[in-house]
Formats: structure tokens, C-alpha cells, sequence
């Protein structure tokens, strides 16, 4: 097979020689490592971190005692740390993992800490928990990304009636109700928290990263993040016990890495955390090895600060008592370029990002960089008007385009379709569909450079039928005359008697009606199914109604066609949706707001 970036690809024989470490007989097991149920109070040791650099440095323990069944069918056992760091410091977000040894036995890691607490006591996960989930068979297929074959989502359109769920917030909600222990007057043994190391991001997208990661227990924080293209020569070239490890979310001109310890290598395979980055369990991210600039105390929350320096394999497994991290396995990643257009002098005009491919997280980090870039780029708080054209790359299929216009009074804040195509495509209920880059291109105009629907008015309040009406639509705009467009509504014969409802929109506020998808073709063209923004829709709400049928929309059938294509024994039949006849008014600029009217038709004289 030949190696793919977007496949996790699985070494054989180093798994075989991970496996065949762990099922060594139980004298060699009972040499390396010491069960839980061996530990009693009192006894001393010590612990590997970094505090410093790339290397690990011992710190002494002492076991307070063990809690039994401090998770399902898992004990945790509590230490004190001594070291001058963890004097000062206390508990440390971004010692996860450190390795605890007691009689030259490896007991666990260091993964909890006491919420308020005073004194620097941990809770310390048992390595046979651990490595329990080192042993733990993948699912995946070659070719694959983990969990693409178990979409979160079938629909490919928006609709206002049933709105879709939203993975990410059951992600979140399901993080914060597993990190959240019984609470007690003396606070909660919770996970010590993980830090991601960002450098390079701008304040909003910090803002929205620190609350998308903070039911985790990450804790995003500004200092550096990228490392140098080479690594410097006291770098290691492979993992050790005690050694830093990051996870690589963001690598370019803005950076991110979650960032733990490694608790016990064997052969390419490691353990760290001791608790769950982010319970995705079976995933594909980029892993480094990273450098400790320095341990920050803080009253709040003490953390390592650090940067990755060599990338080196990929996060495999995220389960409740450990990652699991391979050094010969690949995660796919997502270049994000991005290019600033109207802002003369910008020191910055292209911004070139790599990001983790995971299908939660691709979109929401190259949302990150679009909005860093043009905070950075074109933060001025003032009129503006800007156009996103964004060009999508999906493996194996012609590239998708998108072009989203705005405008604002207070600075540049664009979004882009891009985003939710990304989102969407990534898990769905079809097949695999690899976005391979994005590219953004902003045009901006510092001006009030859009109009918007002031009202809408009929030539006459009744007509004809076979006759037709004009619809005239006053469009302001800053600082110029009224704007008015005309548009000709025919009103068939057979709508005598009848009313019909008229709505003029902008086209970034008009829903198209689209049938539920039935293939990827489907749902590619539904998510790139919309109106041009910088455009007058007008709709009629004409009687009757029509069907969507495998993936396509029939308007306008009559009742002995819709009986027969929603049998009452099958639930295969197509659902109902409105007739709508629509017209199409290019403006040039983006226009906003929407107004209605209704229009009578006159009864047939005999």
C-alpha cells in the first residue's frame, strides 16, 4: 500500500513487537512494573518530567494511600510530589503522564490533581490500566480515518423545522459530565489539566478556541507553539519515558499543541496522560516531541509551557485511562492558506497553516486562521465591505468554490460555507470524502459597499388572472439615491380567486429546498446548492405543493401524482415541500434584510 496523508497507516511489525513486550511472562511483567494492589502507604520513590528542555529530570514521591475503584474497575493511587517546582507550583498542567516509579517499579502516572487544593498531592492512574489500552486492537481499515464509517449526520441541508444536531456539542457535553466528579466541601480529584500551547493567533479565535477546548480540561495559552523547521541536535529522535509529547492541532504561521508526558514506551508505542485528552477513542492526530520552556505558577492553574520540536508519529487512542501515541503512524492534515486583498502596507497579506485533519476539528481550526488572519490583517474598526472565495480540494473529485459576501460598521468579520461544507462532507452517511487543502482569497473595500431592502411595493394590489404585476423593491444605500428594482410577476390562469404571499430577500438569507441526500453527489450538491448573496431573491408561494424523491425536488404535482408517490405502506415516498416559483435580481452588492406582501387574484368573469 502506498502511504497516504489522510490514512492512518499501521506498521505490522511494530505492533507485533509492542504485543509480544506486553505478553512477556508474568516474572518479566512483575520485574518492570508493580501492581496497584502492591502499594501501600508510606512507601517512597520517585517520578520522570520535564521541567526544562527536552530531557527528563527525577522528582521524589511519597504514597499517601490508594482509592479503590476511583473509576469503574480502576484505583487510583494518591502521592506527594517534592521537588522545588512542585512545591511552588503545586498540581501542573502538562505533567499528565509523568511516570511514577516505586522499588524501580513502574506504578502509574501522574494524572490528577485536587481541585483548590493547597498541597501539590496527586492522583497517580495504575499502568495496567494503561496498558490494557496499548493492547486494545484497531478498528479502522487501512484507508480509512477512524469513526468515518459511523457518521454523526445524514441531512445535507439545512432545515428550519428540524434543525441538525451539532457533534461537537455532544462531544463537549459528554467531556463535561465525565470530567465532573461528585462534588464534595472539600472539592473533586479531576484530571490535571492539559495545556495547548498556541502562538501565532489572534485574540477572537483565541477567544473561540479556549471555549471550544475548555470542557476538556484544555486549557489554550499564548507563548510559543511552532518550533524550528529542524530540530536542534539535543532534540531525541524517539520517545522516552518521562519525555514531553504534544499533539499537534496547528503547525505554520499559527501554531497549537496539546501537550502531556509520556508515561512508558514500548517498542513504538507509548502510553501518556493517564486520563483522556479528549475520549474520542480511536483517532488519528499529528504527535511531536516536544521542549519545556518553563513550569508557570499560577494561584488558578500552574502549566508547562512549551513547543513541539520533532514531529514523530500519531495519537491512536484516547480512552478514559491514557492516549496511546505510535511513532510509525499517520494523521491526516489540512493545509489552510490564506490571502488578504485591500489592505496596503499589511506586513502579513498570506497566511500558510497546516491543521490536524481530524474530522472535528479540520473546519474549526481553519476557521481559526481565517479569522487570526484578518484580525492581524485588517483589524480596523470601521466600514468595511469584504468577498471570501474559498476553494475547497477534495481527494478524488473536482474542487468546490465558494464566494460569501459582507459588510459591517465594525471591522472585517467574515465567515465563509466553507466551513459547514468541510464539516459536513468529512462525516457523512456515504462514504469518505478527504478535503485535501482550502484556500481562502478576502477582498476587502473599506466602505459602507452594501444595500439593504428598505420596502417593497405591488403597481396594484390586484390583478388579473393570466395578467401580471410589477414588484418594485427600494434598495438603500450609504450615502447614494434609493435604489429601486423592478421585478414582473405573471400570475397564471388557474390561480383565480386565489392569494399568492410575495417575499424579497437577500440571497445569503433565502433557503433553497432541497431533498435529503441519497448519495454523495447528493450532498455535495445540496451543500453547494445556494443563492448568491449579492443578489434580490424574490419568492411566490404559488398553490399546491410538490415532493422531494430521491434527492431531487419535484414542484407543482397534482394530487393523483403526490398520492401515488407517498404510498400509505412504505416509507419510502418523498415528504411534501411548498411550490415556490423564484426570480433572480443580480445587485453586485451584498444585500441584507427581507419584506413580504400579498397579492389578490381576481375571480373569472363568466
Amino acid at each position: 500500500m502506498r502511504p497516504s496523508t489522510l490514512a492512518l497507516l499501521t506498521v505490522s511489525g511494530a505492533l507485533a513487537a509492542s504485543g509480544a513486550l506486553l505478553a512477556q511472562s508474568r516474572v518479566a511483567v512483575t520485574q518492570q512494573f508493580m501492581p496497584v494492589a502492591d502499594v501501600r502507604p508510606g512507601m517512597r520513590g520517585y517520578g520522570l518530567t520535564v521541567f526544562r528542555g527536552v530531557r527528563p529530570e527525577r522528582f521524589d514521591v511519597e504514597v499517601i494511600d490508594v482509592i479503590h475503584n476511583f473509576r469503574p474497575h480502576m484505583d487510583a493511587i494518591l502521592i506527594r510530589p517534592n521537588h522545588p517546582i512542585t512545591d511552588h507550583a503545586g498540581t501542573v498542567a502538562g505533567m499528565s503522564g509523568s511516570p511514577i516509579y516505586l522499588e524501580g517499579k513502574l506504578v502509574g502516572a501522574y494524572a490528577y490533581g485536587w481541585e483548590f487544593g493547597r498541597d501539590p498531592v496527586a492522583g497517580v492512574t495504575p499502568i495496567e490500566s494503561m496498558l490494557a489500552e496499548m493492547r486494545r486492537p484497531r478498528r479502522t481499515p487501512p484507508g480509512l480515518l477512524p469513526g468515518s464509517q459511523m457518521p454523526f449526520e445524514i441531512l445535507g441541508a439545512p432545515r428550519a423545522e428540524a434543525p441538525r444536531s451539532d457533534p461537537w456539542n455532544a462531544l463537549t457535553l459528554r467531556a463535561q459530565r465525565d470530567r465532573t466528579p461528585l462534588q464534595t466541601a472539600f472539592g473533586a480529584l479531576m484530571p490535571v489539566a492539559t495545556p495547548l500551547t498556541v502562538a501565532g493567533i489572534g485574540t477572537r479565535a483565541m477567544r473561540t478556541l479556549t471555549e471550544a477546548m475548555e470542557p476538556f480540561g484544555i486549557i489554550p495559552v499564548q507563548a510559543g507553539g511552532g518550533g524550528a523547521n529542524a530540530p536542534a541536535g539535543d532534540v531525541p529522535t524517539h520517545y522516552e519515558n518521562g519525555g514531553a509529547v504534544a499533539v499537534r492541532l496547528m503547525a505554520g504561521d499559527i501554531s497549537g499543541n496539546i501537550t502531556g508526558t509520556v508515561t512508558h514506551v514500548a517498542g513504538d508505542q507509548l502510553v501518556a496522560f493517564g486520563h483522556p485528552m479528549m475520549g474520542m477513542g480511536e483517532t488519528a492526530m499529528p504527535a511531536a516531541i516536544a521542549r519545556i520552556h518553563w513550569v508557570l505558577a499560577s494561584e488558578r492553574r500552574s502549566m508547562k509551557i512549551s513547543e513541539a520540536v520533532r514531529d514523530l508519529g500519531a495519537l491512536t487512542q484516547d480512552r478514559p485511562s491514557t492516549v496511546v501515541v505510535d511513532e510509525h503512524a499517520r494523521a491526516p492534515t489540512m493545509p489552510v492558506r490564506v490571502t488578504v486583498r485591500g489592505v496596503d502596507g499589511a506586513p502579513h497579506a498570506e497566511w500558510n497553516v497546516t491543521v490536524a485533519g481530524h474530522r472535528m476539528f479540520a473546519a474549526r481550526l481553519a476557521g481559526s486562521v481565517l479569522e487570526t488572519a484578518l484580525e492581524e490583517t485588517a483589524g480596523d474598526q470601521g466600514d468595511a465591505a469584504w468577498t471570501v472565495r474559498a476553494r475547497v480540494s477534495l481527494r478524488g473529485r473536482n474542487p468546490v468554490e465558494f464566494v460569501d459576501h459582507g459588510a459591517g460598521n465594525e471591522g472585517v468579520h467574515p465567515t465563509s460555507a466553507a466551513m459547514d461544507f468541510m464539516t459536513r462532507v468529512m462525516d457523512n452517511a456515504f462514504g469518505v470524502i478527504p478535503v485535501e487543502r482550502v484556500d481562502f482569497e478576502v477582498d476587502l473595500r473599506w466602505a459602507r459597499d452594501f444595500s439593504y431592502i428598505r420596502n417593497v411595493s405591488l403597481s396594484r394590489a390586484e390583478v388579473d388572472p393570466g395578467g401580471s404585476v410589477d414588484l418594485r423593491v427600494n434598495l438603500a444605500r450609504y450615502g447614494e439615491p434609493a435604489d429601486v428594482r423592478t421585478v414582473r410577476i405573471d400570475v397564471p390562469r388557474e390561480l383565480a380567486g386565489r392569494e399568492l404571499d410575495v417575499e424579497v430577500s437577500g440571497g445569503g438569507e433565502a433557503v433553497p429546498e432541497l431533498a435529503e441526500p441519497e448519495s454523495l453527489d447528493d450532498l455535495v450538491r445540496n451543500l453547494t446548492t445556494r443563492f448568491p448573496d449579492d443578489a434580490l431573491v424574490v419568492s411566490v408561494k404559488m398553490p399546491g405543493s410538490g415532493l422531494t424523491l430521491r434527492g431531487r425536488v419535484v414542484q407543482n404535482l397534482p394530487s393523483s401524482a403526490l398520492d401515488a408517490l407517498r404510498p400509505g405502506v412504505s416509507t419510502d415516498g418523498g415528504d411534501p415541500v411548498w411550490n415556490v416559483r423564484r426570480t433572480i435580481v443580480p445587485v453586485g452588492r451584498i444585500v441584507i434584510g427581507r419584506d413580504r406582501v400579498r397579492l389578490r387574484v381576481r375571480e373569472v368573469r363568466l
